[in-house]
């Protein structure tokens, strides 16, 4: 494992480095008067800030072998989680513009909390309601974004 946690570490940094020659390339403004780069330069930043962070991590860490995590993916009941998460993304994708954002999005991610990694309902709930709302609350009132009211939201806005 400690392996493989140096070799991604190496190439999320090169990653890192390349994104980061480029972001400068386009130019990156300032703070005030932002250009094209600064995003990406952000992010190069804090990409490469995190594969740093793995690779000392993984190079200063004992290499007892005992001891290592194992890979998410090779017990059994994680593969099924894995194909239940990418069946309900699905469902997601082709639910969103009938159904409505807020909606959807609030029963898969009461999904994940119930059925992926198992929490009681009332944090399931509470954890589905704030995700849906924040999400909601930034994408529809910050950004100004467009999100789908689906066929239930534009029925309550017809009554009230």
């Amino acid at each position: 494992m400690r392996k493989y946690n140096l070799i991604s570490a190496c190439v999320w940094l090169t990653l890192s480095l390349f994104i980061f020659a480029e972001s400068i390339h386009i130019g990156i403004g300032g703070f005030r008067n932002p250009d094209a780069g600064l995003f990406p330069l952000l992010t190069a930043v804090l990409l490469g800030i995190f594969s740093l962070l793995l690779f000392f991590d993984s190079l200063l860490r004992p290499g007892d072998r005992a001891n290592e995590a194992q890979p998410f993916w090779t017990r059994e009941t994680r593969w099924k989680n894995i194909l239940l998460t990418l069946a309900a993304l699905l469902v997601y994708a082709l639910v969103l513009e009938k159904v409505g954002y807020l909606l959807v999005t609030f029963a898969f991610i009461l999904f994940l909390f119930r059925v992926i990694e198992p929490q009681r309902w009332p944090v399931a709930i509470l954890g589905a309601i704030l995700t849906a709302g924040v999400s909601d609350a930034i994408f529809n009132v910050w950004l100004q974004t467009q999100l789908p009211d689906g066929v239930i939201l534009a029925w309550l806005k017809n009554i009230l």
